[in-house]
């Protein structure tokens, strides 16, 4: 099965959820231990919706489970994230899920809990080819491909760059944390879907790491204005998008240059059908924690075998209020309401 085809009928099978799959196996009578860490929770972003996703689905299947969770200061805080790894892997957990900061980098602390017992459930990492030193303790990895997702923006850029008659589009890139493997592979992956067209000359005037922050994707958006005429930004996450639209805007310059998201937090969403944003690819976290509960509940009713190793995400782009109430679950947030209030 194709893997656009396995989520699309995971999806559809999700309005039963959990309770169905619980069919098979009984749950346990004993309360379950179960840890979240990833680099971000806030409810608005990835992490936070998918946990969201995740609990409702072990709520709706009745689990008895004791829940803790976690995050560093930010996303590039790769210390603190191998911190808390190494403390989940103390407390006896069953299961920890887990969004690192870097794969690479949180390796220690993630095979501190394979050792300690607990299964893991992996999240916005695709799995190594070569294989992991804690695969085994892995139930499986629900996941998109980052350089899909920067390609798609890339792609769309030029598309608008061209509907607007520029040939050369000059281009500002921010980056998310220097030693981020996400970041690289989105940004990797919009270079390449800019120089796709063949009909343009991309020129990137400008690039700087903001680390996937707020502040800092700001203050490099008003260092970009004051030095560099350019034509577009393209923002490597979230909140980057939305920090660098509010630069724009605060220096009287919305309209006149394109911001390039990826993503589709709340705000980055708001921002698109609004105009402020041009375009996001969009993941659906929400889907992306009920798969790593439908995991987790498998397992624990012993049918390991039916888990699906490796689920992925599809990656609509995000560009208007139309795309966004096709695309964006309800339960994310009142897209209904918001698009209505705002578009009539």
């Amino acid at each position: 099965m194709d893997r656009r085809d396995f989520m699309r009928t995971t999806g559809a099978i999700m309005a039963t959820g959990a309770m169905a799959g619980t069919a098979l196996g009984q749950l346990p009578d004993r309360q379950i231990r179960v840890g979240f860490a990833a680099h971000s929770i806030d409810l608005q972003a990835l992490f936070g919706q998918l946990r969201e996703g995740f609990r409702g689905t072990l709520d709706e299947a009745g689990l008895d489970y004791e829940y803790v969770e976690a995050a560093p200061n930010a996303s590039s805080d790769h210390a603190g994230m191998l911190s808390i790894l190494e403390n989940m892997a103390a407390q006896q957990l069953d299961y920890v899920l887990v969004g690192p900061t870097s794969l690479e980098l949180n390796e220690p602390g993630l095979r501190l809990i394979s050792e300690s017992g607990a299964k893991l459930l992996m999240t916005d990492y695709v799995r190594p080819e070569e294989g992991v030193s804690y695969d085994d303790a892995v139930l499986n990895w629900v996941v998109y491909s980052h350089s899909e997702m920067g390609f798609k923006a890339g792609e769309w850029l030029g598309d608008q760059m061209r509907a607007q008659g520029i040939r050369n589009p000059r281009v500002v890139m921010l980056w998310g944390p220097a030693a981020s493997e996400i970041s690289q592979q989105r940004g990797e992956g919009a270079i390449e879907g800019m120089n796709s067209h063949s009909d343009l000359e991309f020129e990137i005037v400008y690039e700087a790491n903001a680390d996937f922050d707020r502040r800092l994707a700001y203050d490099e958006t008003e260092r970009a204005l004051a030095a560099y005429d350019f034509d577009a930004i393209m923002c490597l996450n979230s909140y980057m998008s939305v920090s660098a639209s509010n630069a724009i805007g605060a220096n009287g310059r919305t309209g006149e240059i394109v911001v390039c998201g990826m993503g589709g937090t709340i705000d980055e969403l708001q921002g698109i059908a609004t105009g402020d944003i041009g375009v996001a690819p969009f993941r659906d976290p929400r889907s992306m924690g009920r798969a790593s509960a439908e995991a987790l509940l498998a397992h624990l009713t012993g049918r390991e075998g039916d888990i699906e190793r490796t689920v992925y995400a599809d990656i609509p782009v995000l560009e208007n209020a139309y795309r966004i109430r096709q695309s964006v679950p309800s339960e994310m947030f009142d897209v209904a309401a918001f698009l209505n209030e705002h578009h009539g």
